[in-house]
């Protein structure tokens, strides 16, 4: 049987052409919804919030892990007995004391922090001008970012508050220096909301002469409605978008839990979403306040106290390895000691020979693909690949956020551009 002749084939190039041409324009149209965030919105390990009151905030900013030599003495307790406590490398909390550090971010609140009178709110706004403008936000190292917490939507004086303080940092810093990196929005529900404080902030910017976009957003997922529609809001709010901060006590008062309970499975299946949300559009997802304090009680002795210190401290902490593990790169924080287990959790969760181990799969897969033509490898007995490759420069770049990973080594590596080595090593 004979075969009959094939019909002439329509051109090869020009079929790849038109379909790269079409690919081209999908990547183009999507290519919007992911955050272009700049490199120091990824040292978010801790979120400092404090009442915008100037005395008390101007200490959570200048202040950070400082108290803390003071705190353990008026406990009794060592910083040998807290490692043990905490079940940490004691050289972790000995450095941190003698090496205090700042809080990578501080948030001024006016929100919830702040009773709901006229008083109380212009109190809190001359703080919030006199601390974001005056107060030493770096203490010689990496700037601490500035943040500020208006009302939320359901108040009538969110945008009075909001624009008094921008109108009264343009008129004092000008507007190209406005002492402000983002604002952190309460009581978000839906998109539509997103919308307009978007746009009231580029309207705000715009009447003020400062950079449009300049001011980032951080919205706190403390609801059903929000929580339900967080792909729909992250999508919209991904050109200032810095953040999905999860907001406990208000989430589990909107779903009527019976406890504000931090293991609660509603708790983390919310923990679930904002974390892969956060990353599918690029963004670090943030954990909520740990609400028992390593205080002391009035009502108990000396020895309870202590008890109680070192076991609220346990619970921060464990707090924030559990944050941690989950993939959330920060928790808030309301309290210096606070702060400090936080930092230990995070410092321990970047340990240098972990990321002495990541750069070198760096290398070992550079020279797989470049040297030896593979595209598949085995680094350390590990199947490694071009997913594998990418997960590895995620974590330098975010040790590299953090000051925990040589920004010089991390430029070599690819790991950061030029743009962000020169605003690390300029910090």
């Amino acid at each position: 049987m004979t075969a009959s002749p094939s019909l002439p084939l329509p051109d090869l190039d020009a079929a790849i052409a038109r379909a790269d041409e079409r690919r081209l324009a999908v990547r183009e149209a999507v290519s919007g919804r992911t955050a272009q965030l700049p490199l120091r919105y990824w040292r978010q390990q801790a979120h400092f919030t404090t009442p915008a009151e100037e005395g008390i905030a101007r200490k959570a900013v200048e202040g950070g892990t400082a108290p803390m030599g003071r705190i353990l003495d008026k406990f009794g307790v060592s910083a040998g007995e807290l490692a043990d406590h905490l079940e940490v490398d004691p050289a972790l909390v000995e450095r941190l004391l003698a090496a205090p550090r700042r809080s990578p971010m501080v948030m001024l609140d006016a929100e919830d922090a702040l009773a709901l009178t006229d008083e109380a709110a212009a109190r809190g706004r001359e703080g919030a001008v006199n601390v974001l403008s005056g107060a030493d936000w770096s203490g010689g190292g990496p700037q601490t970012l500035r943040f500020f917490r208006p009302p939320g939507l359901n108040l009538d004086t969110t945008f009075r508050e909001l624009y008094s303080l921008l109108w009264a940092l343009v008129e004092r810093c000008g507007p190209d220096a406005v002492p402000l990196d983002g604002i952190v929005f309460p009581k978000i529900e839906h998109p539509e909301e997103i919308d307009l404080v978007h746009g009231l902030l580029t309207d705000a910017e715009t009447a003020l002469g400062m950079p449009v976009g300049g001011i980032r957003t951080a919205y706190l997922v403390e609801s059903g409605w929000c929580a339900g529609q967080l792909p729909q809001i992250a999508a919209r709010a991904v050109d200032r978008l810095c953040a999905l901060v999860f907001g406990l006590a208000d989430y589990s008062a909107d779903l009527g839990l019976p406890s504000i309970a931090n293991t609660h499975p509603l708790a983390d299946w919310a923990r679930a979403e904002i974390v892969d949300i956060a990353g599918a559009v690029g963004v670090p997802a943030i954990d909520g306040m740990t609400l028992d304090y390593p205080v002391a009680d009035p009502a108990l002795d000396a020895a309870a106290n202590r008890v109680r210190f070192l076991d609220r401290m346990k619970l921060v902490h464990d707090d924030a390895v559990r944050a941690r593990d989950f993939g959330m790169l920060g928790k808030w924080v309301g309290h210096p000691a606070q702060l400090f287990g936080v930092l230990l959790a995070y410092e321990a969760g970047f340990a240098p020979a972990q990321l002495e181990e990541e750069a070198q799969k760096l290398a070992a897969y550079h020279h797989s693909v470049h040297a030896e033509g593979k595209g598949a490898t085995m680094i350390g007995g590990v199947m490694s690949d071009r997913a594998t490759d990418r997960h590895a420069r995620v974590v330098l770049r975010q040790a590299t956020a953090l000051g925990r990973f040589d920004a010089q080594r991390a430029s070599a590596l690819g790991v950061i551009d030029a743009a962000e080595l020169a605003e690390v090593t300029g910090a």
